[in-house]
């Protein structure tokens, strides 16, 4: 085995002689000089290149080679160089922007009031669907067998209670809202 090894030892020894300048030049362009991915990405081009020799592979062009791959690795440490530079990105470059003022109006509703004032807006048949449904939490099937009717009707009455409930809520929304932020 000491024939193929020996022989993929020389032709990096060639290949690396003759081309690392250029393909150092290249990366260092394509990864805006930062040279600790430079370096890592030349490594990697000529590690790709040692370990299709290792495997016998044929290069009618090293040259073309080199740089197709120190392309390709190029564009992998781009992005995990954007990446990293977002992770580390320095506070001084955010800017501070003031918080909406809290409305302690809307911090002081009593959402269980307001449920059941809404579920009073129903009908009986709407009110025991609510309560088996989002209350105790039973399943279409669960339902089904306890109103004596099929899975699929109870899953187009939850869906028409909700339309209702969502038509019942829109308005007073509306009317609590200004632009989004609750009066």
């Amino acid at each position: 085995m000491a024939g193929p090894k020996a022989r993929a030892d020389a032709l990096l020894s060639e290949a690396y002689l003759k081309y690392q300048l250029d393909i150092t030049k290249y990366c260092t362009v394509r990864l805006r000089e930062n040279k600790s991915a430079v370096e890592d990405c030349v490594q990697e081009t000529f590690l790709v290149y040692y370990n299709r020799l290792l495997k016998d592979e044929e290069f009618k062009n090293v040259r073309a080679f080199l740089y197709r791959t120190a392309d390709n690795i190029c564009k992998g440490a781009d992005t995990k160089f954007i990446r990293e530079a977002k992770k580390n990105a320095d506070i001084e470059s955010f800017e501070e922007v003031e918080a909406a003022p809290v409305d302690f109006r809307a911090a002081d509703i009593d959402y269980d009031e307001l449920r059941e004032l809404l579920i009073a807006e129903l009908s009986d048949d709407e009110q025991r669907l609510y309560r088996l449904k989002y209350e105790q939490k039973k399943s279409l099937r669960e339902i089904g067998e306890i109103l004596d009717i099929p899975p699929n009707a109870v899953a187009n009455r939850t869906s028409r209670l909700r339309t209702k409930v969502k038509n019942l809520i829109a308005p007073i929304i509306e009317k609590h809202t200004k632009g989004g932020v609750m009066l």
